[in-house]
C-alpha cells in the first residue's frame, strides 16, 4: 500500500476525527478489531507528528500504554534475529541465542515458538512475570520439545514446520497432570485409575471404545511421563480406594467418587 492509497484508507476514521482516547474499531473489509484515537498534542518526546496524529493499535493495553506513557517489560534469553551492517555497509542478519525482552505477553509466546529448545527465563527474572504466566510458558514449552520442535535458524520457517507428525499421533489426546505420589504407585503396578468426584449428573458405569479417550500425563513440572487410554470408569466409595490417592480432605470415606481405569500406551523417558 503505498502513500496516496494509505491516506484514503484512513479516511475511514475522520468521522472519529475527535477521539483523542482509544476507539474500538471493527475493520469489516479486514476482519480485525482496533484500537484508535487521534493526537493533537506537542509532546516533546514526540515532536514529529502532525496535527491529529492518527494512531492505530491491534492490542488495546498497547493503546492505553501509548496515552499513560507505561508498558509491560518481560525478559528472557531465547534465539532471536540480530542485524549490524558490516564495513562494506552490507546489512548482516544472523539468527543467535542470546538475552532480550518484549514489551507484551503475546510477543513473548512467539519468541518461544520461534525457539522452544533455548527459551529460557532466569530465576532472577521471574519477578517479571505472573506465576500464571509461568505456569502457561513451561507447559507450552514442554510440549512443543516433546513433539520435537526446534529454534527457528533463519529469519523465516518452512511450511514443513506447522505440519508435525508427533502432535498428529497426541492432538485427541488430554493432558492431565499427576502427583509424583500417583505416578510412583502407576509405576509400581499399585495404581491404574484417574478419581475424580463424582457429581448427580454423571451417567454411571462405562466403557470406553479402543482410542475412545486418551491422554498425555505430566508431572508437576510438565514434563511428559507417559500416554495412557482409559478402559472403563466405576463408581465406588472413597474409603475404597483412599489409601492409593493423595489425602483430600474435601472427600469423607463414604463420598462417592469416580474411578477412570487406564492402561499405559507408551511411556516416556
Amino acid at each position: 500500500m503505498n502513500e496516496v492509497e494509505y491516506k484514503q484508507f484512513c479516511k475511514r476514521y475522520d468521522k472519529f476525527i475527535k477521539n483523542n482516547l482509544p476507539t474500538p474499531f471493527w475493520d469489516e473489509e479486514r476482519q480485525v478489531k482496533e484500537y484508535f484515537y487521534f493526537y493533537n498534542g506537542k509532546s516533546i518526546m514526540n515532536p514529529e507528528k502532525e496535527k491529529n496524529q492518527l494512531e492505530v493499535f491491534s492490542k488495546l493495553s498497547d493503546a492505553l500504554g501509548e496515552i499513560a506513557q507505561t508498558e509491560f517489560y518481560y525478559p528472557f534469553t531465547a534465539c532471536h534475529l540480530m542485524q549490524w551492517k558490516d564495513e562494506n555497509k552490507k546489512i548482516i542478519k544472523k539468527m543467535v541465542v542470546g538475552h532480550t525482552h518484549k514489551h507484551s505477553f503475546e510477543e513473548i509466546v512467539a519468541s518461544l515458538y520461534n525457539s522452544p529448545e533455548s527459551f529460557s527465563i532466569s530465576k532472577e527474572e521471574e519477578v517479571f512475570y505472573s506465576q500464571q504466566e509461568l505456569k502457561f510458558l513451561r507447559r507450552i514449552q514442554k510440549y512443543l520439545v516433546f513433539i520435537g520442535m526446534k529454534d527457528l535458524k533463519v529469519d523465516n520457517s518452512s511450511e514443513n514446520r506447522y505440519c508435525n507428525e508427533i502432535h498428529s499421533k497426541y492432538e485427541n489426546a488430554l493432558i492431565y497432570q499427576f502427583s509424583d505420589f500417583s505416578l510412583d504407585k502407576i509405576m509400581n503396578g499399585e495404581k491404574d485409575f484417574r478419581l475424580i468426584k463424582w457429581y448427580p449428573e454423571h451417567n454411571g458405569p462405562k466403557i470406553y471404545m479402543p482410542q475412545e479417550y486418551q491422554a498425555l500425563i505430566v508431572d508437576k513440572d510438565d514434563n511428559f511421563k507417559m500416554f495412557i487410554e482409559f478402559t472403563n470408569e466405576k463408581i465406588k466409595l472413597y474409603k475404597d480406594v483412599k489409601k492409593l490417592c493423595v489425602d483430600n480432605n474435601s472427600l469423607k470415606d463414604n463420598d462417592k467418587v469416580i474411578v477412570i481405569h487406564f492402561k499405559i500406551l507408551e511411556l516416556f523417558e
